[in-house]
């Protein structure tokens, strides 16, 4: 019975880790020591690791020159990263939109010539995996194991 239990501990114990680890890979202190290292944010930081040095660099703009330039490179990181940061994207940004304008319709697309073999499909930054579905599947992990656990504990107590 205590084995089981020691089992059970070890696994949610690493399981916590391993989801710390995953989550925490980033913070606002990464994004200014990113911009310090060469004045520019090269680096993908997730939004709230963004705003959190924003108002890191807001609180420190009075006592130092530098840090307006590194809140409007933050700010510049926040834009890519929520609308894009391709041309067509800036076009957007400076444009005004009518509300009433629509949008035409995408221009079709000529269909492949047949083959033998059909092609492989194109990949494309925004085909990664969120990083929602790892955590889902950690926590997914998680229940399974604790089932397993929870029948093996209860298969000793009888």
């Amino acid at each position: 019975m205590r084995r089981v239990r020691r089992i059970v501990l070890a696994t949610i114990a690493s399981a916590t880790l391993l989801i710390a680890v995953a989550t925490g890979a980033a913070s606002p202190r990464a994004v200014v020591a990113d911009y310090f290292k060469d004045g520019a944010i090269d680096n993908v930081y997730s939004i709230d690791d963004l705003r959190g040095a924003l108002v890191f660099a807001e609180r420190h703009a009075s006592t130092a020159p530098q840090y307006s330039a590194f809140a409007d490179a933050v700010n510049q990181a926040i834009t890519d990263n929520l609308v894009g940061s391709g041309a067509a994207a800036q076009q957007q940004l400076t444009t005004p939109r009518n509300r009433a304008e629509v949008t035409p319709p995408p221009e079709p697309v000529p269909a492949p010539i047949p083959s033998n073999l059909p092609a492989p499909p194109q990949g494309s930054p925004a085909d990664s995996i969120p990083w929602v579905v790892p955590t889902m599947a950690i926590i997914a992990a998680i229940l399974i194991l604790a089932g397993i656990a929870s029948s093996i504990w209860r298969r000793v107590r009888r």
